[in-house]
Formats: structure tokens, sequence, C-alpha cells
């Protein structure tokens, strides 16, 4: 499966192999199925302290204002774009 979490490259999980998301203020940009030929199914485990939400939608304009913590995936930026 895909998977990319921010300041990480998006990368591809395979079968058997395990990944960890640190939580906390990590923006968790996707994961999905790589293959055409086959389904994909993964096991999540969240865990948080009593009375805090499991997980935080993020809004556009939050992506927009961390966009530049996203690490470069090839072709999905403008050459002129300013990523410093």
């Amino acid at each position: 499966m895909f998977f990319e979490l921010e300041g990480e490259p998006e990368r591809v999980i395979k079968a058997g192999e395990t990944f960890w998301e640190p939580g906390g203020d990590v923006i968790h940009y996707q994961d999905g199925n790589n293959r055409t030929d086959s389904r994909s199914r993964f096991l999540v485990t969240m865990m948080c302290p009593p009375g805090q939400p499991m997980l935080t939608l993020v809004d556009g304009e939050e992506l927009a204002r961390r966009r530049h913590l996203r690490a470069p995936r090839p072709g999905t930026w403008p050459a002129a774009d300013s990523r410093n």
C-alpha cells in the first residue's frame, strides 16, 4: 500500500511489513492500494490519552500553511514553486 506522513517521502509498504505513525502534530497524508490486480487490507491500532480525540481532521487552510513540510513528490509541484 502507499503510505505518506508529513516530512517523509511517499513509500510502499509490502505485505507483512509494519509501519508506525508518531501522532501528535504530524499529518498522515495518504494510504491506499498501490496495486490494480488485488485488494489491500491493513489493521490499525490507535491509542490516545483518555478524553482526547483519536484523530483530528485538517482543513485546506492548514494543509496550505504546512505545505512546505510535505516531502517532494515528483510531478506534484510546479518547478517555480519555492518550498524553502
